[in-house]
């Protein structure tokens, strides 16, 4: 057969069995292979076990059996089981993309990401038609950073799939991680015209347009975000966010709020929120949250730096000093957080002093 065409296997022809599309029409699936379709489509594992079992002691050397035995094993998420059956039936039978598909398919859930790439792109050797490995092996290169590469597979899966949403929000994920969040956008919106109600599409493409300042359009989807799940604790903090940018601390503090009330062990909400409270001159309340947040995260130097410049602000120079101090402790060597907080503390120390000399 011409490589062309995706398989340059010897003897190949229309009659094989390779599993590849350049090899005329396709040979008609067994029975044995529907009935175990069916039993997977109804999720009655233990049948398919059995029945991979019967036919094994039929016909040992029987691919496709190994193939639903892996599958079966897959499914229980004993990948390293799934991967022994995979690959005895590939041993059998070392033309069925299906093979690959799958074994790559396992190899990726136990972060084998070399064995995953080689067995798609095998299976795209025998069926270079099928949009599935493109965009599995996409993912795969979008999890691993290669966002070129993963533009290139996920392209080709829209182009044999068009209606693959899955791999427009995948692509969409790669084009922002290259800070193209104009052509993300575009992507966004393709799932988005076909599921306007997509929280997971809105949510990204809202934070596309916050990244290139279209500020107002990603509170538009953020608030529609939380309409539809008002519970969506990650919009609230984005929205939370962008009410900080625009200057808005009272939206701010009810955001931050909700993030804290859904999660109090965190200590980025109330750290955040404190400062929609110092926006507001409310600075004793934003000590509260600057105080419970280095409860919750001792080093955040920030945290230390803002509570003691609140204290100041409201003549607590004990408070403030004691901040001070315990910023230092944790300051990185000649930052600007360090000198200032040396500098502070010295003039609240020499204060003290003077005060108490009067």
């Amino acid at each position: 057969m011409n490589q062309d065409n995706g398989c340059n296997e010897a003897g190949c022809s229309s009659s094989c069995d390779c599993g590849c599309s350049g090899c005329g029409s396709v040979v008609e699936e067994s029975q044995f292979n529907k009935d175990m379709q069916a039993l997977y489509d109804a999720g009655k594992t233990a049948d398919m076990l059995a029945a991979c079992s019967k036919q094994l002691a039929a016909e040992p050397d029987n691919s496709d059996a190994y193939f639903w035995r892996g599958v079966v094993a897959a499914v229980d998420s004993d990948f390293e089981q799934a991967l022994a059956d995979y690959t005895k039936a590939i041993e059998l039978n070392s033309h069925k993309a299906v093979y690959y598909s799958y074994r790559g398919s396992a190899y990726a859930m136990i972060d084998d990401i070399k064995n995953a790439v080689m067995d798609y792109s095998k299976a795209m050797f025998y069926e270079p038609e099928d949009w599935m490995n493109y965009a599995n092996r996409g993912v795969l290169y979008l999890n691993n950073n290669m966002f070129e590469h993963a533009i290139d597979d996920l392209s080709k899966a829209l182009e044999l799939e068009p209606a693959d949403m899955a791999s427009y929000i995948n692509r969409g994920d790669a084009f922002a991680a290259r800070n193209l969040y104009s052509t993300a956008i575009a992507d966004y919106n393709k799932v988005i015209e076909r599921f306007p109600e997509e929280p997971a599409a809105l949510i990204k493409r809202g934070q596309a347009y916050y990244e290139i300042g279209l500020i107002e359009e990603a509170l538009a989807d953020y608030n529609k975000v939380i309409e539809l799940e008002p519970e969506n604790i990650q919009a609230i903090a984005i929205r939370a966010s962008i009410y900080m940018g625009q200057e808005k601390p009272g939206e701010a503090v009810a955001d931050f709020t909700q993030v804290i009330d859904a999660d109090p062990s965190d200590g980025r909400p109330y750290f955040f929120r404190g400062i929609a409270y110092a926006a507001q001159k409310d600075y004793d309340a934003a000590i509260a949250d600057f105080t419970r947040t280095v409860e919750l995260d001792p080093d955040n130097v920030l945290a230390h730096h803002n509570k003691a410049l609140c204290c100041e602000q409201q003549k607590r120079t004990a408070e403030a000093i004691a901040a001070y101090k315990e910023l230092l402790k944790r300051a990185k060597p000649e930052s600007p957080e360090e000198a200032h907080a040396k500098e502070r503390l010295q003039a609240l120390e020499q204060a003290a002093d003077d005060t108490q000399l009067q």
